[in-house]
């Protein structure tokens, strides 16, 4: 039996987590004096309504003692942990783990950073969960993660790129004066950092070339499909009915951000993750 592991920031379906007995650690939301546990102790909703007002919040990986008290609780009850996270090149979460698994002995624990986010990072936990509960071993379970990783692929379009680059994260995008001229640039993570793959002039145009890159990288193959949404879940809905009658779906989800996630996009969000078979 296996432990798996994961961060916030995979944004992962509440029911998936419970079904598969995922452990989720939560990034850190920092307001004023007070510090609070991203997916548990506030709502995007929540975030969204203090940055309307002007109030400054910010976010931080975990502490490490609290990795290492997620290994050791689970050490004495599973053959070892696979602890997937967010990708190292936005934030400090996978080294935290590392750091916190060097700490905890016991059983073994492998660290991987998933080079991605969202539900990019929550399919490649998904697939472990599942092998994990399938008795497979370590071994396996690393093995396939690390064959799945660079099949995942993360597209978003973002209403306003004003809070992510205020999050730091990518302060190019201000170059690009894109609210100015209302362009709508598709984002994704490559090497684990977040570029821009494609500009065009509306948010509708933005969705169809997520599309139409979603279709060349599946093409009629099954995919594996989560419609990511920030203060947009209708649009969300309506994307995902058009994935599901463009595509041969196996699996698909309408994924809010966690508050976290939602800080450095602000509302507007509409983007997908996948993998095809």
């Amino acid at each position: 039996m296996l432990g798996i592991v994961t961060d916030s920031i995979a944004c992962l379906p509440r029911n998936l987590v419970e079904c598969y007995g995922i452990r989720v650690v939560p990034v850190r939301i920092v307001r004023g004096d007070r510090i609070y546990r991203d997916g548990i102790d506030v709502t995007a909703e929540e975030a969204f309504a203090w940055l309307d007002v002007g109030e400054i919040v910010t976010t931080s990986q975990p502490a490490v003692g609290t990795f290492v008290e997620v290994y050791q609780d689970l050490v004495g009850r599973v053959d070892g942990i696979v602890s997937i996270h967010v990708s190292s090149g936005v934030t400090g979460v996978y080294q935290a783990a590392v750091a916190a698994a060097s700490m905890v002995t016991g059983a073994p624990i492998v660290v991987i950073d998933s080079r991605a986010a969202t539900m990019a990072e929550g399919f490649l936990v998904l697939e472990a969960a599942r092998l994990a509960e399938q008795g497979a071993d370590l071994a396996t379970v690393v093995q396939r993660v690390e064959a799945l990783r660079p099949q995942l692929r993360f597209f978003a379009v973002l209403e306003t790129v004003t809070y992510l680059v205020r999050s730091g994260r990518a302060p190019w995008l201000a170059q690009l004066a894109v609210d100015v001229f209302q362009i709508k640039p598709i984002l994704t993570l490559q090497d684990g950092k977040i570029v821009a793959l494609e500009r065009v002039r509306t948010r509708r145009r933005a969705i169809d070339a997520m599309l139409r890159r979603m279709e060349r990288d599946v093409g009629g193959r099954p995919v594996h499909v989560a419609v990511l949404e920030a203060g947009a879940r209708e649009e969300a809905e309506q994307l995902a009915q058009e994935v599901a009658s463009r595509f041969h779906v196996v699996e698909q989800y309408i994924t809010p951000f966690t508050a976290a996630m939602a800080l450095n996009t602000g509302p507007g969000l509409l983007g997908l993750a996948y993998y095809a078979e």
